[in-house]
C-alpha cells in the first residue's frame, strides 16, 4: 500500500518541536532575525497541520546533511505532486518526522467483518470500593500549570527546564541533557502522564535553563484569564503560553482570533513586560 503526506495532515509534537530546531537554526546562522525567529516559533508551537509547518520553513535553506531529494516522476497527478512537495519541506524540517496516510491506490477493503452480538450484561455486587475519578488536567486552566510542574518534579527530581508550552489539552517540556548539555530532549505531558520524544534538538544561543519552581503560579494563571482583554482581543482565545529564559526569564501568552494573533510578555511574578 502506498503512503504519503497531504497538508492537511495533522501535525505531532516532535514535528513542532523539530520545526522549532530548524527554526533555531536558521536564526543562528542568519537566515533569521530575532522578530522572525520569535515569531516563526510561535506559530509553529500551534500549528495544527504539516501543511503549516512547512510553510514555516519553505524559504528556508535545508540543513546540510539533508542531501538532494529527487523531484517526483513526470506525469503524476497533480495533488500527488503537491503532497510530495510538502513532505520534502517538513522532512527536511522535522528530519524525517511526519505523519503517514494511506493513499487510497491500494488494493480494496475486503468485506466488513461480522460484528458478534454482545453478551447480556452481568450484575456484579457492589464491593464497598468507591471508584476513581481520573480528571484530565488542561494545563491553561486554573490548577494546569502546578499539575505540570508535580509531574516535571516527580519525573527528575527537580523543575529545571529550557522551555516549557502549554496548551489546551497538553504541555511540551524541554530540558538539556544531563550528559550533553548543548543538546536539548522534549517531553509531552498528556493525560497526566509525561512521556519522552525521540527527539533532541541544538541548545538556541543566549537561552538558558531555569526553574519552574520560581514561577508564581497563581499570578500566571490571573494573566493567562486575561490575556485576550489585556492584548485588546476581548473575544480571543489563548492558544498557547511559554515559558523561557532568554536573558530575561519571562512568560508569553498567545491570544489567536479572527483578528489576528497578539501577545502579552510577562515576568514569572505576573508583572507585564509589554503587550505585541
Amino acid at each position: 500500500m502506498v503512503s504519503r503526506h497531504t497538508p492537511r495532515t495533522r501535525a505531532r509534537d516532535i514535528d513542532r518541536a523539530l520545526v522549532c530546531g530548524r527554526l533555531d537554526t536558521a536564526y543562528t546562522d542568519g537566515q533569521l532575525d530575532f522578530g522572525e525567529h520569535r515569531d516563526r516559533t510561535a506559530r509553529a508551537m500551534s500549528a495544527k497541520t504539516l501543511g503549516e509547518l512547512a510553510d514555516l520553513v519553505r524559504d528556508l535553506q535545508p540543513p546540510e546533511d539533508s542531501g538532494d531529494l529527487a523531484a517526483p516522476p513526470p506525469g503524476r497527478r497533480p495533488g500527488l505532486r503537491r503532497a510530495a512537495a510538502v513532505t520534502v519541506a517538513v522532512a527536511a524540517a522535522a528530519a524525517g518526522a511526519a505523519v503517514m496516510l494511506s493513499d487510497g491506490d491500494g488494493p480494496a477493503p475486503g468485506p466488513a467483518a461480522v460484528r458478534e452480538q454482545p453478551a447480556a450484561p452481568v450484575a456484579v455486587p457492589d464491593d464497598g470500593v468507591d471508584p476513581i475519578v481520573v480528571t484530565p488536567v488542561r494545563p491553561l486552566e486554573p490548577g494546569g500549570f502546578e499539575a505540570v510542574l508535580a509531574a516535571v518534579r516527580d519525573r527528575f527530581g527537580n523543575t529545571v527546564v529550557y522551555r516549557l508550552v502549554l496548551r489546551p489539552e497538553r504541555a511540551h517540556i524541554e530540558r538539556a541533557l544531563p550528559d550533553e548539555p548543548g543538546r536539548i530532549a522534549t517531553y509531552t505531558y498528556a493525560g497526566g502522564a509525561l512521556r519522552a520524544q525521540p527527539v533532541t534538538v541544538q541548545r538556541f544561543p543566549g537561552y538558558q535553563d531555569f526553574d519552574l519552581g520560581a514561577v508564581d503560579a497563581g499570578a500566571v494563571t490571573a494573566r493567562i484569564a486575561e490575556a485576550p482583554a489585556l492584548v485588546g482581543l476581548p473575544g480571543g482565545t489563548v492558544s498557547h503560553v511559554s515559558f523561557a529564559h532568554d536573558g530575561t526569564p519571562a512568560v508569553t501568552i498567545y491570544v489567536e482570533s479572527g483578528d489576528g494573533t497578539r501577545y502579552v510578555k510577562i515576568l514569572f511574578d505576573g508583572g507585564v513586560l509589554g503587550v505585541f
